[in-house]
């Protein structure tokens, strides 16, 4: 009788951005913890995959057979869609509807812009078509669906070489019905080309964001679809066994099967491991309330953290398309390690948007690159060591980051140090330009939160950008180059369903169990979800929420619903509690308006298990530092010690000036500020008064 097969033992978590792929690997026996990082290969990215796999065998001695759980987070859909270089696709609309991608919102982008024009749309207007069909607000049928019209409306599109089609039709979010009949029209005629609805991606109100939104899906599908095929092969030949997972835009995580369907929800995807992962790791050490900052070579990522739970949204614009599905609220500017620097027109000096990327990578690199980045400053201004970065794998060329910040310098009468400080600061100031309106949408006071620094160079920056902004602390992570892949094995299966409805808020409303039916719809369907593609979860969990406003209004806010409040004539703890939210939201409310639901929500959670956090030993003597190295902080010359991270137990304390020095990252200490480490081995960074 052969023996039982053991079951693998190994979790792995990817992170794909677009200058460095990130792995981190927990054994559930020995409760260890690797982490590594590898160059990101943006013309193939399986490759970078394929090379950490390796890496993990021949350095690490990992047998990858032992690999049962693989969830990674990608950049993909986003850069797809940044980049505009997603499907040729065509969309069929109602008669009358031709310019609904064009019309837009009618809003300045700034309005501090008056030339300013309005982001042009993935599908240009000549491959828009209409076909003959209209449905009534309730989803009752006004006029038949004309399938003659269909006919015609797909053979124009499919003479234009399209390469899929979407069909957006006037209030099927209550009616789904045309759609479907002219897309089983659409599959007779184009067979092959791929068809998607919008009442299937997402069944909300407001026809030109759920119209963006089925098309923003098919738009990055054919990309994304590629990309994840790379990536199972590039498991498979390694003869990994585990199924894999992504994470989604609401950070949750679902099989890569799922994935292929619901491309859209992996748009988000990378930035919301990051986030997963600092919420995790902050809320282990006792900090609820954090505000996440992710830099890494192309971009700087904020999010906003409560109560353990990082904040969603449903009103993000992203590449210039509402993006109207829950997602984790992600804001993301170009201000990254690989950010260039540059002087604009009346010699004011600039940071991004612009990346180098991975190939060429900043000038220090040695790859060819010429322009100055923020990645150069640091290296100028003293903050890396270029003969241990990355722990000594990748060599930094000091010599070619002077040369760079040398000429960046010429057009601002500056020495090379000032020039760096300035790539820096104006690097800090635009994440401060942009956590002072985050802030302020989230109504939140920065002396109640602690900041989270992570990525590549999150620790460099995070000091120097907390005391602009007036956040007390900086928790730097055991691991923060690699924070976004611990994040991606330490999601939730998650996932969200939404119903419009369009009800005023009374007692009899609620006394005919209308909403109770249609919440008991919606969970439904989210188990069916879970069934197919919850494979080890726990059991589930539901939160509840409806989007309200008082008659009149044009937009709604979110408020969490009590099922209990669905008995008969419970209209009255709706009503409170939306009251309470909208005062929170606008510091008003008026409790004699009457008040309507417009969508139903239902968000579900079954947990999965966490990677435990390892502690680490007190040392018994004050943390010594390795040496002593010249930087340029606030507009002088000082010495800062260094120190290795290994080397600090718990309970280590230091001052600044200081420089903390890991394999994935450099934490900068500026001579203000003192450090503490608790028992995880995380940083936790004070400003002195």
């Amino acid at each position: 009788m052969a023996p039982p097969q053991r079951a693998p033992r190994l979790w792995l978590g990817i992170d794909i951005g677009g200058t460095f792929t990130d792995f981190a690997l927990f054994d559930t026996e020995t409760g260890g913890l690797i982490g590594l990082k590898v160059p990101s290969t943006p013309h193939a990215f399986a490759e970078a995959v394929r090379v950490g796999l390796e890496r993990l065998t021949d350095e690490h001695g990992i047998d990858l057979r032992e690999i049962g759980t693989v969830v990674h987070g990608t950049t993909i859909a986003v850069n797809t869609l940044i980049q505009r270089a997603g499907a040729r696709l065509g969309l069929l609309v109602t008669a009358g509807f031709r310019d609904v991608l064009e019309l837009q919102r009618l809003r300045l982008p700034n309005p501090f812009d008056l030339d300013g024009a309005r982001p042009l749309p993935l599908i240009p207007r000549a491959r828009v078509a209409e076909v003959t069909e209209r449905l009534r607000a309730d989803g009752s049928v006004d006029t038949p669906l004309d399938e003659g019209s269909v006919r015609e409306a797909v053979q124009r599109l499919t003479g234009q070489n399209v390469e899929g089609l979407v069909i957006s039709l006037i209030h099927s979010y209550r009616n789904g019905a045309h759609e479907r009949q002219a897309r089983a029209i659409a599959e007779t005629i184009a067979a092959g080309l791929p068809v998607s609805t919008s009442s299937e991606i997402w069944p909300q109100s407001r026809e030109y964001e759920r119209t963006a939104l089925a098309v923003l899906d098919a738009y990055v599908q054919p990309q994304v679809r590629r990309y994840l095929e790379g990536f199972e092969a590039a498991l498979a030949a390694r003869g990994v066994p585990a199924t894999p997972h992504v994470t989604k835009s609401n950070g949750g995580i679902m099989p890569v099967a799922a994935a292929r369907r619901q491309t859209v929800a992996t748009l988000l995807s990378g930035p919301a491991s990051g986030v997963i992962g600092a919420a995790y790791v902050a809320g282990e050490a006792g900090l609820p309330n954090v505000i996440t900052l992710d830099v890494g070579g192309t971009s700087a990522d904020i999010a906003v953290v409560e109560g353990g739970r990082p904040r969603s949204s449903t009103s993000e614009h992203i590449g210039g398309v509402p993006v109207m599905m829950p997602v984790v609220g992600v804001t993301a500017i170009g201000a990254g390690g690989g950010s260039v620097a540059w002087v604009d027109d009346v010699g004011l000096p600039k940071v991004g948007p612009q990346s180098t990327g991975a190939n060429p990578g900043p000038a220090c690199y040695g790859r060819g690159g010429k322009d100055a980045t923020l990645t150069d400053a640091f290296l100028v201004s003293g903050f890396l060591d270029p003969k241990r970065f990355l722990g000594g794998r990748m060599r930094l060329n000091r010599s070619l980051a002077e040369e760079a910040i040398a000429r960046f310098a010429g057009s601002l009468a500056m020495s090379p140090n000032e020039a760096a400080e300035s790539v820096v600061r104006v690097a800090v100031s635009n994440m401060y330009a942009e956590f002072t309106k985050i802030l302020s949408r989230a109504a939140v006071d920065p002396r109640d939160f602690t900041l989270v620094a992570f990525g590549g160079a999150g620790p460099v920056v995070g000091a120097l950008l907390a005391r602009e902004v007036g956040i007390p602390a900086v928790f730097v992570p055991r691991s923060p180059g690699t924070l976004c892949a611990l994040g991606a094995i330490s999601a939730d299966i998650v996932s969200d369903a939404v119903r419009t409805v369009h009800a005023h808020l009374d007692a009899r409303l609620l006394e005919t169990s209308t909403l109770r039916e249609q919440y008991d719809g919606l969970r439904s369907e989210l188990t069916d979800w879970l069934g197919r593609h919850g494979a080890g979860s726990g059991p589930a969990t539901f939160r509840h929420a409806a989007d309200m406003r008082y008659v009149g209004q044009s937009y709604e806010i979110e408020v969490d619903v009590d099922p209990a409040w669905l008995a008969p004539g419970g209209d009255a703890p709706i009503r409170s509690a939306f009251h309470r939210a909208h005062e929170r939201a606008y510091g008003h409310a008026d409790r004699e308006a009457p008040a309507e639901i417009v969508n139903l929500r239902v968000q579900l959670r079954a947990a999965r298990p966490r990677v435990p956090l390892a502690e680490v030993d007190a040392r018994s003597s004050p943390p010594a530092p390795r040496a002593t190295r010249r930087v340029w902080l606030d507009g002088r010359p000082m010495e800062a010690r260094v120190f290795d991270r290994d080397a600090l137990g718990r309970g280590a304390r230091l001052t600044g000036p200081a420089i903390v020095e890991q394999p994935d990252t450099t934490v900068l200490v500026p001579a203000d500020h003192n450090g503490e480490v608790d028992r995880y081995g995380n940083l936790l960074l004070r400003r002195e008064n």
